[in-house]
């Protein structure tokens, strides 16, 4: 089903297109809560690992969430001058270029994330645990792409 957000009442459209993305900033939150809520159950200097990583991850972050942005502004383009065939296109091509830029990052993140961590001074009693929370962080950014991404086809 495809709801067309250009027709209607104002306050109606807004709201059809603004509680999906508050949705997802909710459940982002809720991801960070049980991340901080885990890690600080199981060892206080894990919650300071996560912490120490927090800039890393937030990086990444913002490539994906500016990937969103940027796909959301070229679909709705399409599709609000109803051109369907290359809103297909936009997002077929979007959906490939997130995969590819994921695995490349998650390439280039795994190799530098020990170094990133050492210019940012991590203390020496926490940096194998950040370093392995930032690792299992980064292989997981083909998922954080792909979910962005999602998202801001569907927005």
């Amino acid at each position: 089903m495809v709801t067309n957000l250009t027709e209607g009442k104002v306050n109606s459209v807004l709201w059809k297109f603004t509680l999906p993305m508050f949705i997802s900033v909710v459940f982002q939150q809720f991801y960070n809560m049980a991340d901080s809520a885990i890690a600080g159950k199981f060892a206080g200097e894990a919650l300071a690992a996560v912490g120490a990583s927090y800039p890393v991850t937030m990086i990444f972050m913002a490539i994906a969430v500016g990937s969103n942005v940027g796909c959301s502004v070229v679909i709705s383009r399409y599709f609000g001058g109803g051109w369907m065939r290359k809103m297909k296109t936009a997002v077929s091509t979007t959906i490939l270029a997130s995969l590819v830029l994921s695995i490349f990052l998650t390439g280039i993140g795994l190799v530098v994330s020990g170094p990133l961590l050492h210019v940012m001074n991590t203390p020496a009693n926490i940096f194998d645990q950040g370093k392995l929370y930032l690792n299992i962080y980064i292989a997981g950014l083909v998922f954080l792409f792909l979910y962005n991404v999602a998202t801001g086809v569907f927005t």
